[in-house]
């Protein structure tokens, strides 16, 4: 299903009934701030005639012989995951006139008061404060100054960092279980958009502009938005599509080999090189071994030793490929395995030891090639230009904190910040 359609979906289940009418009266105005990379894209409203629990959030709701009109306020995103759902409560009076009003932060529901105890009115609409990336709300903007850097926090370095949101309400089992490379995908998309707020609140939204659904409507619509997102993420959002890995001394410390003839019996790994592989496994990134060396040599070290053999989803091992590198037959193998087209190789990084073999043939290639200069038994010192690396790390976990750099600096293809 297409972006358009889903949107267009919305508007074919909003109603135009009495109830709708309503809410749509007494909907808020919301404030944004100057830089604000996220706006709402429906609202799912209930009308509490009695006191209830909401169907939307984990509170009850009393309209205390009133009337109660809920705004679940829809965003596909907001800085830190994807999909965001706060709240704004507007309470009636018996004769219909506005009495109280309460919005959604953090998880807590707060009644929306200026300073002077007079409701947040522009106008005569009800106009709220979203928080910069984060949306939940405050009624005037000086609420934000307790914690403004907490904000600038969340909205810069520490983008994307809950990928996709699985808790209430929509949990995995709503929608299927993200994959470590979706939950990637989602944090890089974040990350592309951070900012440092102005808090300069001049962009005013007005949920009128938006489809309004009955709740039931639009929660059935959203497991089916995420999902969209889930499948949209590897087309909107640049990322590498392989990393090589050489073996020894990028991951086995050569000095510690006991060999049976040709054939390493065990090894000792380089430290921090198991929980360089494991990160990068959590974090979604497909592996190759792109090694020289007998077959068995890497089974014995990194499948029995260590468990570290089923990270990898294919293995260009010299043994087997008849050839060691520099040959691009080596890198060749690896690519192949994962049909990654010539024009995708720049998205490729090759992690090895040896100037002579990994560089020069990860640069033959055009692969994005980086240097692990952690053994002092190769040499330091590139021949040439075909071995100067395009990036070099002392050890193997500065690699995890490279990847998400080179990722962030690929050529974006698609941003939607919708």
């Amino acid at each position: 299903m297409t972006h358009d359609t889903l949107l267009q979906e919305l508007h074919t289940l909003a109603d135009a009934g009495a109830d709708s009418l309503l809410a749509q009266t007494h909907a808020p105005l919301l404030r944004f701030d100057a830089k604000e990379p996220f706006f709402p894209l429906a609202v799912g409203y209930t009308i509490f005639r009695s006191a209830a629990k909401s169907p939307s959030s984990k509170f009850s709701i009393d309209p205390e012989g009133g009337i109660a009109i809920e705004y679940a306020v829809w965003w596909d995103w907001e800085i830190q995951h994807l999909y965001e759902l706060e709240h704004v409560w507007v309470y009636l009076d018996a004769n219909g006139t506005l009495a109280k009003v309460e919005a959604s932060a953090h998880g807590t529901k707060y009644p929306m008061l200026r300073p002077d105890d007079t409701l947040p009115l522009e106008n005569g609409r009800v106009t709220v404060y979203s928080e910069p990336g984060k949306h939940g709300f405050v009624p005037v903007a000086q609420s934000f100054e307790s914690f403004a850097g907490h904000i600038i926090t969340c909205c810069s370095e520490r983008a994307g960092e809950d990928n996709i949101l699985t808790s209430n309400p929509f949990g995995a089992a709503a929608f299927g279980n993200p994959t470590a490379f979706e939950h990637r995908l989602a944090r890089r998309y974040m990350q592309r958009l951070a900012f440092t707020p102005t808090f300069d609140f001049n962009r005013i939204f007005d949920l009128r502009d938006v489809p309004f659904l009955t709740w039931d409507k639009l929660q059935t619509w959203i497991p089916r938005r995420i999902n969209w997102w889930r499948e949209q993420l590897p087309q909107r959002v640049p990322h590498l599509r392989l990393i090589c890995l050489d073996s020894g001394d990028t991951l086995v410390d050569e000095a510690t080999e006991v060999k049976n003839g040709d054939v390493t019996q065990h090894a000792s790994l380089i430290p921090g090189a198991a929980d360089m592989v494991r990160g990068l496994q959590a974090a979604g990134y497909r592996l190759a071994l792109v090694a020289d060396g007998p077959v068995a040599t890497f089974e014995n070290v990194l499948r029995q030793q260590y468990g570290l053999w089923d990270a990898f989803s294919a293995f260009a091992i010299s043994e087997t490929v008849g050839v060691e590198k520099p040959d691009t037959r080596m890198f060749h193998a690896a690519l192949n395995a994962f049909d990654i087209p010539q024009g995708d190789y720049d998205r490729v990084v090759m992690v090895g030891n040896n100037l002579e073999r990994d560089i020069k043939g990860a640069n033959a290639l055009g692969l994005i090639s980086v240097w692990i200069s952690w053994s002092p038994r190769r040499s330091h010192i590139p021949a040439d230009a075909s071995e100067v690396p395009d990036h070099t790390i002392a050890t193997p976990l500065e690699l995890l904190d490279l990847l998400e750099k080179i990722e962030l600096s690929l050529p974006q293809i698609n941003q939607d910040a919708t």
